[in-house]
């Protein structure tokens, strides 16, 4: 049997929960599964099924492209949550500023001198992601922008459906 997930907003959503179970529960007593309902309320914070959600999707991603979840999930925080941020936090805003600078000034640069700076502007970025590019710190608006622009990423650039488990599926509705 299909799990499934009714948000409730109105009479009609209760009867259609109430109907699956009127459906489900003789054959899951046949099964010796009988039904499990859960009632729980709309988590108004990102939640932990909102985080499983996206290492989910880091999951789906890395398969496909054949690298580790988290590699995929650095990626994704660097190209999208940063710009976020940025956009949104002033000192997120200063800190990129001046990963630029130093990224300009590597512009200039050749030959060793530059192959030395090169491996330490790559571990300023990492360290900018790391301090200042946190998808726990997102608030509700920035974390659904986030994930907007995984799935339009892994949809138009990878050719990659994102699945949305019907367990989580009341996380679109925000």
């Amino acid at each position: 049997m299909q799990k499934a997930v009714f948000p409730i907003n109105s009479h009609a959503d209760i009867t259609k929960a109430i109907s699956f179970m009127h459906t489900n529960y003789t054959k899951a007593l046949e099964e010796k599964k009988p039904l499990v309902v859960r009632i729980d309320q709309k988590q108004d914070d990102r939640s932990t099924a909102q985080n499983r959600l996206l290492h989910m999707w880091f999951g789906q991603i890395a398969r496909f492209t054949g690298d580790e979840p988290e590699k995929i999930k650095y990626e994704m925080k660097k190209k999208f949550l940063a710009k976020i941020y940025i956009r949104d936090n002033t000192d997120a805003l200063e800190a990129f500023e001046a990963v630029i600078g130093y990224r300009d000034v590597l512009r200039l640069l050749d030959g060793q001198e530059k192959l030395i700076h090169t491996a330490k502007y790559n571990r300023v970025v990492r360290m900018f992601i790391q301090d200042h590019v946190k998808s726990s710190k997102a608030n509700k608006k920035q974390f659904s922008e986030f994930c907007d622009y995984i799935v339009a990423f892994a949809s138009v650039k990878l050719g990659v459906h994102l699945t949305m488990p019907d367990d989580l599926m009341y996380l679109k509705m925000e």
